[in-house]
């Protein structure tokens, strides 16, 4: 029984995340030496957060975008070389290219993508799921406002991360849950009423 209660678990968030990925943005980044600038394309956008940053951190353009296609030309002609972040970010993914800017030349050197934990809130309950690709480990843990730890678990060679809250007998107050992998920390913040 707990063989076929697995399965059906994992049909069933495989078929989440291939719907979801239908509704997915679809990202292109080029670059055009000639003029010094870069094209973005994005053909589907659920809430997406463009920022084009320099190597110190400083935002030098930052949008959000929603429900549309979208396509902007970002002119480069007047940044001094060095290197510049282009991130685009979604509910579910993060997109981080490194951009080099010559004198002649504008370049993307690197892209890394980072996958985001999905928090689905259901009658008093929140249901995480986290695509960790590649099975490095993750640390799942709740606190509560005075950053008490309720609960903490170590997930370790899993690939589909998965832990539902039920949050219907808590205390009134804010709690947070903390997703962290091997690059990153995400957080969620609960408020009981």
């Amino acid at each position: 029984m707990k063989t076929i209660l697995k399965f059906t678990t994992v049909v069933a968030l495989m078929l989440v995340t291939v719907t979801g990925m239908a509704n997915e943005p679809k990202f292109n980044l080029k670059t055009k030496s000639a003029t010094k600038s870069l094209v973005f394309e994005m053909e589907y956008s659920e809430q997406t957060t463009v920022i084009l940053k320099d190597s110190d951190g400083n935002i030098i353009y930052s949008e959000s975008v929603s429900n549309a296609s979208y396509s902007k030309k970002f002119n480069l002609e007047n940044l001094e070389d060095g290197l510049y972040y282009f991130t685009t970010e979604n509910k579910l993914r993060e997109i981080v290219y490194t951009i080099d800017v010559t004198d002649t030349d504008v370049k993307i050197i690197d892209k890394e993508e980072n996958t985001k934990p999905y928090f689905r809130r259901v009658d008093g309950k929140v249901l995480l799921n986290f695509l960790n690709l590649d099975e490095s480990s993750v640390k799942v843990k709740v606190v509560d406002a005075e950053n008490r730890v309720l609960f903490e678990e170590t997930y370790t060679d899993t690939k589909i991360v998965e832990k539902a809250f039920d949050f219907t007998k808590a205390l009134e107050g804010t709690y947070t849950i903390s997703v962290e992998d091997f690059n990153n920390t995400f957080y969620e913040s609960i408020a009981v009423n």
